[in-house]
């Protein structure tokens, strides 16, 4: 079973990776222009979240309902690279989770990332679902969708760079152990 040392490690191994290519990946175009228009999809998922009252759904329920879906177990989901383009969108990684039995990620503003992952943009309870038209569950998923169909894009296209930038690099046997997730 995956536990909290697991995301300290990834948050790390983030950090080293924004350390050692961040410079370089913002100044690669292809990866700047990526990072602006998720940064935009990102703008219009959480919009329609707020106009459809998902966002008013999920916070009544967490302070009056059944409490947040975001367990413990979400932020196991979120790998280096995931976090690595929080760091390039200039976003911070906490050091230590704030609840033990919530998301490591989870502040009491709400998730301190930017770029999620897919089940944190994606997911729709059985409250969501009943509260909210299908119609406008349907809008915010596909406008949600291009927000995860870049992210994806993305995190291959930051992979390669990666891949690309160490070969041929004289790498020393520990780095090359972290660098295995970009393989």
């Amino acid at each position: 079973m995956v536990d909290k040392e697991d995301v300290s490690q990834q948050i790390v191994l983030a950090s080293h990776l924004h350390e050692e290519f961040g410079h370089a990946l913002l100044q690669d175009e292809g990866c700047r222009k990526l990072l602006h228009q998720l940064n935009r999809n990102i703008d219009a998922t959480k919009s329609e979240m707020v106009a459809t009252g998902v966002v008013k759904e999920c916070a009544d329920c967490a302070m009056n309902g059944d409490g947040t879906c975001c367990g413990k177990q979400t932020g196991y989901k979120y790998d280096s690279i995931l976090l690595l383009i929080n760091l390039l969108l200039r976003m911070s990684l906490s050091p230590k989770s704030q609840d033990p039995y919530l998301c490591y990620f989870l502040t009491r503003e709400g998730c301190s990332l930017r770029a999620r992952h897919v089940i944190c943009v994606n997911y729709l309870c059985k409250r969501l679902r009943a509260a909210i038209p299908h119609d406008r569950l349907v809008r915010l998923q596909g406008i949600a969708g291009e927000e995860i169909d870049l992210l994806f894009i993305l995190e291959e296209y930051i992979k390669k760079k990666i891949r690309k930038r160490n070969t041929g690099k004289g790498l020393n046997t520990g780095q090359e152990e972290k660098l295995t997730i970009c393989r």
